[in-house]
Order: structure tokens, then sequence, then C-alpha cells
């Protein structure tokens, strides 16, 4: 499985959205990268079926089209349609050896499959060329698959680089507080956290941490403010089931 703190990859941020494309006819050479971003847009917003066509239809207007393959293996791994996802991977990859999204998304594929050499082999690509605009997305994914894979210290290097190049990236904060509270560094872990919060919601991983690392400073009146909150807006989370066992009234 996919370690639970895997980010979605750039394919899904670096596409804009089909609104803001300018129409042009179906058959003029742009027209497949348009159902592209239709077809992400609709991915996001879980309509996988429209989002299917469009992104089948791209590849039918430009079947070299790496970005089309890319979208379409992100899409199948949501429908766990893992043997479709590799093939458009591979695809997307025959076209364009260095594209930095396939790369960043067949990487977190491998990852989560459990072939941990060549999931790092796809992200040291994308670190070593030093060309991609959004450098912590690969470098946070990197640092989840390493400490997924067993490599804490490996795992947690990449995160702080992450951190370094976009210090409110959320997902490398929350990894970083989960890091600390399992070192016992519970200043650390709080800290990471007020970051994480700062930068968006808590879910329900997040609410945890809290609990865990407030309980572990002996501050349980926080602690309980935690769990209450995961109580309340998580009621079948997997934490909530795991918060009743820690002992804060």
């Amino acid at each position: 499985m996919m370690h639970r703190g895997f980010w979605p990859g750039a394919v899904l941020l670096a596409l804009a959205a089909c609104s803001s494309a300018p129409k042009q006819d179906a058959n003029t050479p742009n027209a497949a990268d348009i159902y592209v971003r239709k077809g992400v847009q609709y991915m996001e917003a879980g309509q996988f079926e429209f989002a299917l066509q469009d992104l089948q239809h791209a590849v039918e207007l430009d079947p070299k089209n790496p970005e089309a393959h890319n979208a379409l293996g992100v899409l199948f791994e949501r429908l766990n349609r893992s043997a479709e996802a590799e093939q458009q991977y591979q695809q997307a990859l025959s076209l364009d050896s260095g594209n930095a999204n396939t790369l960043n998304n067949y990487g977190r594929f491998l990852c989560g499959k459990g072939q941990y050499e060549k999931a790092m082999g796809c992200f040291s690509k994308i670190i070593d060329s030093r060309l991609y605009g959004q450098p912590w997305i690969v470098l946070t994914n990197a640092g989840l698959c390493a400490r997924s894979q067993g490599h804490r210290p490996e795992g947690e290097e990449f995160l702080r680089k992450a951190l370094e190049t976009n210090p409110t990236f959320a997902p490398a904060l929350l990894e970083m507080a989960r890091v600390s509270l399992d070192a016992g560094q519970y200043l650390s872990a709080r800290a990471f956290l007020q970051r994480y919060e700062a930068a968006g919601a808590m879910g329900a991983d997040a609410l945890w941490i809290g609990a865990q690392t407030e309980f572990a400073l002996g501050n349980t009146e926080a602690a309980t403010d935690y769990i209450n909150s995961l109580r309340s807006r998580f009621p079948d989370s997997r934490e909530t089931a795991q918060a009743r066992r820690l002992s804060v009234q």
C-alpha cells in the first residue's frame, strides 16, 4: 500500500483548469492538452468516468503526449487498476524520460508497491536535475518513501530539505511532527504541528499526533482538546479508535 502521507503528485498541480483554456477545434494540435486539463479537473472532482473519457480521448488525439499518459496513470491508480497505471507511467517515460511530473508519480507508485530502489531512482533523477520548479514535492515524497521502507535517517534528511525549499509545505511539516514524536522530541513535534496547523486544516492524523504530543508533555488539557476534536470530527477514524486507549479523561 501507499504510505499514509504520500502527496498526490505534481501533475495535479501543474495543469491549468480547463475553464482557463481557449476554445479550439478538437482536431487542432493543442486539443489533446485541453482534454488532459479537463480530465484532471474531473478526476480531482471525483468524477472518474468523465475523467477517463477525456484522458483517453486526449491519448487518441495525441498518442505521444506524455502528460496524457501520466494523468491516466494517476487516474488508474485511483481506480485501483495497478497494471494499467504502471503501463501508462512507463509509456509516458518512454516518450519523455526526464518528465518530472511522471517521474514523481511513478516513484510514488513504485514505492507503494515496495519497489524502493526503483522509486528512489525516479526521485533522484528529478532532484539531481535541479530543474523542477517545486522541489519540495519530490523531496517530501522521497522522504515518505524512505521512511516507509525503514530508512528513517535518510527520510528525515529529505523532509528537512523539503522544508528548506518551502518552509510552509504542509505534508512535510506533518511528517516531521510525526518524526519528532516517534523520536521522543515532543517540543519539536509540537513546533512542527503548530506550523502545520498554520498552513492548513487539521485532519485526523494531525489531531492524533497533537494529542500524543501534549499527553507526553504533561499538558492533559491540550491533549483532551485534541481528542475531543478528533472524536467529534472523525468519529469513525482509525485515530479515534487509537485515542480511546489514551488515558486522558
